[in-house]
């Protein structure tokens, strides 16, 4: 029994499956080294070596392509959060593992710094769903558990200034490289994410010990 191909169209799901994945890592490939708006549907195709046509066939857009390519990169790095709640000190590892993403996936930086911030296209809002808003749900608890925190806002106010503290250096890198002269191996170090850590965790401990009069 033969199977049956129509347009030249992968019928096989097998091969489906395989070519959807060869477009999602040759975009994020791509993504890594150049901006969102400068990647082409010919290029993403050519990095993977399949037809450009499947890029429409499979997503419909080049947005698209990208909407699957934030859910499954937040899938696979969110499952290494599973254990968090079991840590002796859990906003450490997160922040450790939250550090090692912005390090390894220079995408992720070039996509929340160009089309994401202040934007509300369908990519944006993929991107807030498959980060921000999963880090919001679990990262307040997080402090609440090792801080012994109470109020939810402000667990919630700690967290936000938390990952704004984390990621900004990475966002903010020409800034931070020409006026600063702070290099991509300072705000990567393993120190850094300690002295962070402590500073952070000890800010939250005095304020819930004492009250600070201004």
């Amino acid at each position: 029994m033969t199977t049956k191909v129509t347009r030249g169209r992968p019928v096989c799901e097998t091969k489906k499956a395989e070519q959807k994945a060869k477009l999602i890592i040759a975009a994020q490939h791509l993504l890594n080294v150049k901006s969102y708006s400068q990647i082409t549907i010919r290029e993403i195709a050519a990095e993977a070596k399949v037809n450009s046509a499947m890029i429409k066939y499979y997503f419909e857009s080049k947005e698209g392509l990208f909407v699957e390519l934030i859910q499954a990169l937040a899938d696979e790095q969110f499952s290494h959060f599973d254990d968090l709640y079991t840590q002796a000190r859990p906003v450490y590892h997160f922040m450790r593992q939250f550090n090692q993403i912005l390090q390894t996936n220079p995408g992720f930086v070039h996509l929340l710094a160009e089309e994401i911030l202040n934007k509300t296209t369908p990519l944006a809002q993929a991107f807030m769903s498959a980060f921000p808003e999963r880090v919001s749900q679990f990262l307040p608890e997080l402090i609440k558990q090792e801080v012994g925190i109470d109020d939810n806002k402000k667990a919630k106010l700690a967290a936000f200034s938390l990952m704004t503290q984390l990621v900004s250096p990475y966002i903010f890198k020409t800034l931070r490289q020409q006026a600063w002269q702070i290099e991509d191996a300072d705000i990567q170090s393993e120190q850094r994410v300690k002295e962070l850590y402590l500073q952070f965790i000890f800010g939250l401990k005095e304020q819930q010990t004492h009250e600070v009069e201004f």
